[in-house]
Parts: structure tokens; sequence; C-alpha cells
């Protein structure tokens, strides 16, 4: 009895042990990397996705979630899901220990980058020329995985991962409807070519039904509206509508630019919906806890934001600005912080357009400097006049001598300045040219934003700075010396690239890519699948 009790023994114990070795745990064990073997790790590697060997109900939810991944403008291409599917299918009925285990890391896997996905983005911005530190997002991202694939409630984990920076959300609501209106539309209107440069109320051309029809399509004129071969009354609104959410001045007038943008395809504009999301993935969303300054570069618009009682940031400040010049001084995009501000500040000329554009005049006009209020500068910070003669001709080509305006009615940055340090030298201020405001298309700068409202600006950085008035600020730019005002609140710049957005209403605004950005992120995006 003893030999055959412990014969039995053995027998026993050896076969536990085959058992264990043979659990999907082991075959996990070996095969998960990085960053989910942490996760793996603090459950002693069991299925995540398993109950009793059968895929779970949390499984087939997560399924169903990454199924509508084109929700968030992602491609449901990148996520496996016929091959996940199989396999939920062929586990349901006999499977081995390899076959769950493949399952459940495959699971795993998928689910961790639609998360990131949704979360991060595709791409990273620093690959596309975007200075933006995604170092927070990237070391908090293992955490955040940890918590979606242990939770209970997929639903509402997935939910919390979804951007909520503006305007995100809307864009988001925007999409479905741009598809499904894509869907019905795939073809833009036939239209003949205008009978002149540009049409004008009172003229006619044979074109106004077609263009009438797609108006209405697109909620731009009201259905039913009849319209003739003359070009008046609600057409010519619903032109003007139009313009008004295409970046346009809404004049009513059918020039060039306005004919071009009734015959973008819809999918183009879905496309363009898709890219703005994945732009504002990369975004870190702590700033949404303070306020902070966006400016959307194809828009030529800068708003504030602040947090309502409620905690939600809501744009407090609107004003047109003007950015670098396309193909030439190119605004770059970035995120830093606004530290201080200057009344009354000098200009110190770049040394790029100090001898690409002044030093031609100077050679031709010795007094150029004097007449716009300029002089030199030494390296030592010295003024050293304005005359210039063949020396300092030389000192200028040499590095020797700086060109910088004096404070005054002439100077290029006007009366205000607004410090954000990069490493591109770029800030926003003031200007004399008040009259670029007015035009349609605002790249006109070698690069630094220009603000069509300095003292709103001013007023919005100085806010809960001690008692500072329009009168105060006047006060400070009226002594004509240039003074730093450090401020006590630092709040992020966000300088974007959204060539779709949403006006305060919702409804979608698009904008001509005036910088060819987005289609090298298209080409990044199929890259990085």
């Amino acid at each position: 009895m003893p030999r055959l009790f412990l014969s039995l023994t053995a027998s026993l114990l050896y076969w536990f042990s085959a058992a264990a070795l043979a659990l999907p745990a082991t075959d996990i064990a070996a095969q998960v990397k990085p960053p989910l073997l942490a996760i793996y790790e603090a459950r002693q590697f069991a299925p995540l996705w398993l109950d009793d060997g059968k895929p779970s109900a949390r499984a087939s939810q997560a399924i169903e979630i990454m199924s509508h991944a084109a929700d968030d403008g992602l491609n449901v291409d990148d996520y496996k899901l016929p091959a996940l599917q199989q396999m939920f299918d062929s586990l349901k009925a006999q499977s081995t220990d390899q076959q769950q285990a493949a399952f459940d890391l495959l699971m795993s896997s998928t689910l961790a980058r639609f998360v990131t996905d949704l979360n991060m983005g595709r791409v990273n911005p620093n690959s596309l020329g975007f200075a933006i530190d995604i170092s927070a997002k990237q070391a908090a991202l293992p955490q955040h995985l940890q918590q979606v694939l242990a939770t209970d409630d997929l639903l509402a984990t997935i939910a919390a991962a979804r951007p909520i920076t503006p305007p995100y959300p809307a864009l988001r609501n925007l999409l479905a409807s741009y598809r499904l209106l894509a869907a019905q539309h795939p073809q833009t209107p036939t239209l003949p070519p205008l009978p002149s440069k540009k049409l004008v109320a009172g003229e006619t051309w044979g074109g106004l039904p077609a263009l009438a029809e797609w108006l209405m399509a697109l909620g731009y004129l009201p259905t039913g509206t009849v319209v003739t071969e003359q070009y008046d009354g609600a057409i010519v609104d619903g032109v003007k509508n139009f313009q008004s959410h295409h970046g346009q001045i809404p004049d009513g007038v059918i020039g060039k630019q306005t004919y071009q943008n009734f015959q973008i395809p819809l999918q183009t504009r879905v496309q363009q919906i898709e890219l703005a999301m994945e732009r504002l993935r990369w975004l870190d969303e702590s700033i949404l806890q303070k306020r902070f300054v966006i400016i959307n570069v194809p828009q030529f618009t800068l708003w504030g934001f602040a947090p309502n009682a409620d905690g939600v940031a809501k744009p407090v400040l609107q004003m047109a600005v003007v950015v670098g010049k396309a193909g030439k001084h190119e605004t770059p995009l970035m995120i830093k912080t606004l530290n201080s501000l200057v009344f009354s500040p000098y200009w110190n000329v770049p040394r790029s357009i100090a001898i690409k554009e002044f030093l031609p005049k100077l050679e031709v006009d010795p007094f150029f400097l004097a007449r716009e209020n300029m002089e030199l500068v030494d390296n030592s910070g010295n003024p050293q006049g304005s005359e210039v003669g063949e020396a300092e001709l030389g000192g200028i080509v040499h590095g020797a001598y700086r060109i910088r305006q004096i404070p005054g009615r002439k100077n290029a940055l006007g009366e205000l300045k607004f410090v954000f340090p990069n490493d591109d030298s770029i800030y926003m201020h003031d200007t004399p040219s008040k009259s670029f405001f007015a035009k349609e298309r605002r790249d006109l700068s070698h690069g630094c934003v220009r603000l069509q409202n300095p003292m709103e600006m001013a007023l919005f950085a100085l806010q809960g700075q001690g008692e500072w008035d329009e009168a105060k600020i006047k006060e400070k730019i009226s002594t004509g010396i240039e003074q730093h005002q450090i401020l006590k609140e630092r709040m992020p710049v966000l300088l974007l690239y959204l060539t779709a957005n949403v006006d305060e209403n919702g409804k979608a605004v698009f904008l001509q890519d005036i910088y060819n950005l987005d289609g090298k992120l298209i080409a990044a995006l199929h890259k990085a699948r």
C-alpha cells in the first residue's frame, strides 16, 4: 500500500505539473513583450480575454469597439479585426492552450495599438517638423494601457482615452455627417465656366441651378429654394454662407477660389477632418486646466481659451492674425510658453532680412536707416548711429553690426510684443500694417505672428496680475522706452495647422492647405501603416 500510494502520488504530481506547464499562461509568458509584459506580469500571465478557455464578453466588446475606429478618423484595417474575429469564433468551439495564448496576446496588442493611436496619434509630430514635446504622453502610456486592458468597463475607459482638446469632439461629430454626405454625393456638381473672371450679383449664369442644388445638399441654402439663371437673392446669400465656412471673405462674388472650392470632393473634406483629428491627438491635455492660446495658421486666426466654471475650456478671445509667407517664411508649428510681453519694443532685424532685403537698399541709399527710424548696433549693444558708409556696409556683412528699429510709430512690431521663447525666434506682435487684416489670405509675414488686436491680447495675458487695464498699458507704451513685463501666469501658445475646423455653432470650416502639409501627413500615415 505505501508503494502504491507513493506511485499514485507521484503520478498525480506529474500530471498536475504537466497541466500547469500547458496552461495558456506559460505560452503567454514566453511570448509577451513590452509594454504588455508588465501588465501580464502583474497578473502572473493569466489571460486577459478568456473565461475557462473561451473568449470572454470583454473580448467581444473590444472587437466591437475597434470595428468603429473610423468614427475617430482611424483606419479600421490597421487592427487585424478579421483575424481576431476568426480566432474568436474558432476558440468558441475547441482550442489548444497555444491557440488561446495567441488569441489573448493578439487581442491585447491590437487593443493597445488602437488606444495608443486614439490617444497619441499614429505619427510622431517631431518627424513632420512640429516642435512639440510628447514625452509626457509617452511616459503615461504604460499605465494608461494597463487601465484599459484590465478594466471591466471598456467602453468608458476607451472613451476617456479619446482627446477632448477643442475642436476634437466637434470634429468627431462632423466626421460622421460628412462621411454620410460623401456617400450620398460622391461627385461634385458639373458647373460650366464662369462668364468672366468673376460672377457678381445681378449677372446671369447657366450654372446657378446646379450650384443651388449643391449648396442645398451641403446646408448652405434652404431646401426648396427656387433659383433661376439670375444671380441674386437667396443664392447670393447661400454663396456668402459657403464662403464664410471656407476661409473666404463672404462677399458673394464667385471668383476663381470660390469656383474651385465648389468642386472639391466631399471625400477630400472627410480626409481634412481626419487629418485635423490626428494633429489634435498629439496635444497634451494638461493645457485644458489653465488658460491657453491657439493659433490656427491656415485659418489666420487666434483664440484665447479659459476654463469655465465646469473646468471646460472655452474661447473668450478671438482675432485675425498674419502668419509667415507660404514657401518663403513659413511660420513654424510648435507649442511653447508665453512668459513675457514687451511695451514699445525694439525690432532687432534678423540677419537674413538685413542681408537680403536691407543691404541692397543701403548700397544705393545710405540714409535708408534714418528714414525708417533704424540704427546700427555693435556686438556690445552700443548704438552706432544711422548713417551707413562703406565701413558700415562691411560691418553688416561680416556681423560686426546689426540693425534695429527704434520704438515708435514706424516700428514693425508696433507697440506690443509677446514672447514665447523658441529656437526659431518667433513671437506675436502688433503691426503698423493694419490693412493686412482685411485680406482674405494673410500669409504675409517673415514668420512671426502679427495680431489684429494686441491690446486685447495684452489684457488677456495680464489678467489676474494686478490692476492692469487699457489705460495702464497705454501709459507704459507712451514712454516710448522698451519695457519688459514678466508674466506670473505662463500660458501655453499652440501654433497649430488644421485645414478643417468648426465655427462657434459647430459647423464645418474648411481651409486652404497653404503650406502643403496635409499631403506630408497623409504620406507619413501610409508609412506608419
